[in-house]
């Protein structure tokens, strides 16, 4: 994306901000961007946004704490096994788990790198989103076949904000990179 509107904008030289959701979001708000990549979940009825992609989540553990199972996994097949949630996405796995009338084995929820221990050392079942599991070498890795357990990457602006037009072709590199 970022290359697609470079080559259109050869002259533009522009800053990358990294940082987590909620930095980048608060930054947004700030003023300090004018535009982010973000995902969800993040409250967005304060920014205008456009979905890039959505991606399932994933059930990662040590190899023999998942149940053999070729394909995917439904949120069933997790009960009574622990299970260890990122901080972010607890609120959404949970409610996940409790529209379904099911009580995960919460084991705890975690940071990052916390999570990744536990799961290595087939203390729990990890569950996040797909593309962190280049972070999982060496652990079972199955995608979760559950619609409400989507994250969606975005592209995010302030809410009534007019985009300059140089903004507008940022917005649509990145809408072009998806197709």
């Amino acid at each position: 994306m970022r290359l697609a509107f470079s080559r259109r904008n050869p002259d533009v030289n522009f800053e990358v901000h990294d940082g987590i959701t909620y930095t980048l979001y608060r930054y947004l708000m700030d003023g300090i961007i004018d535009i982010s990549i973000a995902r969800t979940p993040l409250r967005l009825d304060d920014v205008d946004y456009k979905i890039l992609s959505s991606e399932p989540m994933i059930a990662v553990s040590s190899k023999d704490m998942l149940p053999e199972k070729n394909g995917s996994l439904k949120l069933s097949d997790l009960l009574n096994i622990p299970l260890i949630i990122y901080r972010r996405y607890e609120a959404l796995i949970m409610d996940a788990f409790h529209s379904r009338g099911m009580e995960p084995d919460l084991s705890a929820s975690a940071t990052i790198p916390r999570r990744d221990a536990l799961a290595k050392e087939g203390l729990a079942t990890a569950i996040f989103p797909q593309s962190m599991s280049s972070l999982c070498q060496g652990l079972r890795i199955q995608p979760l076949a559950e619609s409400d357990l989507e994250t969606q990457i975005a592209v995010i602006w302030k809410k009534g904000r007019k985009l300059s037009p140089l903004l507008q072709d940022f917005v649509d590199a990145c809408m072009e990179s998806i197709l």
